[in-house]
């Protein structure tokens, strides 16, 4: 029994994870027995979760892109215009889903825009973000003249709804061709993966996506079942758990299953650790590190729209503002979860952890009476020590 627990603890000791759950118990079981009525209740843990959401979506496509090598400091920017796009698209008239489609396109493009930029100029992707951070923020700041803020109400009283077989169409037609056509041909084909643990995936994806129809069929019962509230499916309450959660967190996790099976069950993934960890070497086993990185770039593009939609829904408004220094506050929540800056090294449940990790401390310290401004400290000196044992974990696996 001590063999099998010093194998464990030695196995999860040189994991990315290991320092996130670590530093997460710590500061858990400080401020539960600093404030145990207030910190440890439903109101209390889904303030943290419904607040980290979408910092943790956006943390996703900044984890890829860290693991190889690169940085993308926009995401705050992108963010921001895909919001603005979506918004300014529905309430003139375009449908709530093309807007939705809008949007990711939107994302997507700009994250485009960065790779091409850093593959054919050889600039760091630091500098290249920290230029297109500015420029993508003067889009927002430019094409909503004046700063007003837009305001969904302003434009209708109606709640942007789709017809539930419509919506049915767009979730299996869209869900089957992205799940099948590329991530279980390479998953299941490439890797041959067990019946088990491919039943297990099988269920997990859908589980989650049919909890959410279930949700929105019917949690609009009560208002008739031809249609669904969009902003409610991407940021409503979740009305059949104690609470106020909001679907904005299964909507994260479903993209942290997602992509954690695409980093470590894929070809796609091991190039991603390969290019991170030393390019030449992956350049000479035939992998594409440019396709890799701009692939990369895409998709942490797409995946801040993706946050910004839903963050939109719930607040049902954007300024030209919106996602500013969100990016500063992602990279601080991946680096604490075990993705070294270096590269070739982290993962996406480690920065999960950590976002949520991040989360906690700001509502944990606005319990305990501390002043606001001590939170940026206190995550600095985390940070700090997150690296430390990161690179030791690492000196130990090499």
């Amino acid at each position: 029994m001590t063999n099998v627990f010093t194998s464990f603890r030695s196995h999860f000791s040189k994991t990315p994870e290991a320092g996130a759950a670590a530093g997460f118990l710590a500061v858990f079981l400080f401020f539960a027995l600093a404030t145990p009525t207030t910190f440890l209740s439903n109101s209390s843990f889904s303030s943290i979760l419904n607040s980290q959401a979408v910092p943790g979506i956006v943390a996703i496509g900044i984890t890829l892109l860290m693991i190889s090598g690169e940085f993308d400091l926009s995401v705050g920017s992108i963010l921001g215009v895909a919001s603005l796009v979506f918004l300014y698209a529905t309430v003139n008239g375009l449908h709530i889903v093309l807007a939705g489609f809008l949007g990711l396109l939107t994302g997507g493009l700009l994250g485009l825009i960065n790779g091409l930029l850093f593959t054919y100029t050889g600039i760091p992707s630091f500098i290249v973000t920290l230029g297109t951070m500015l420029v993508y923020r003067a889009i927002s700041l430019s094409a909503n003249s004046g700063g007003r803020i837009i305001r969904y109400s302003e434009f209708s009283r109606d709640a942007p709804t789709i017809s539930p077989p419509t919506w049915c169409i767009i979730l299996i037609v869209g869900s089957l061709i992205g799940f099948f056509a590329w991530i279980l041909k390479d998953i299941y084909a490439a890797y041959q993966i067990n019946r088990q643990k491919r039943i297990l995936s099988l269920v997990t994806f859908y589980g989650i996506i049919l909890l959410l129809l279930i949700y929105a069929l019917f949690g609009t019962l009560k208002t008739g079942p031809i249609s669904i509230d969009i902003f409610q499916l991407l940021n409503g309450n979740l009305e059949f758990v104690p609470g106020n959660y909001r679907t904005s967190i299964l909507w994260w996790l479903l993209l942290t299953v997602l992509f954690t099976l695409i980093l470590t069950r894929t070809r796609f993934g091991n190039a991603i650790f390969a290019t991170g960890g030393n390019p030449q070497a992956a350049r000479l086993q035939g992998i594409n590190i440019d396709r890799v990185r701009i692939t990369n770039f895409v998709i942490s593009g797409s995946l801040a729209a993706v946050a910004g939609i839903i963050q939109t829904a719930r607040l049902k408004s954007v300024d030209p503002l919106r996602g500013t220094g969100l990016e500063l506050e992602v990279i601080a929540a991946v680096v604490i979860g075990g993705t070294l800056l270096t590269g070739g090294f982290g993962s996406l449940v480690g920065s999960a952890i950590g976002t949520a990790l991040t989360g906690m401390l700001r509502t944990g310290l606005v319990l305990v009476q501390v002043p606001s401004n001590a939170f940026r400290g206190a995550i600095g000196a985390i940070m700090i020590i997150a690296v430390i044992i990161n690179n030791n974990v690492r000196k130990e696996r090499s």
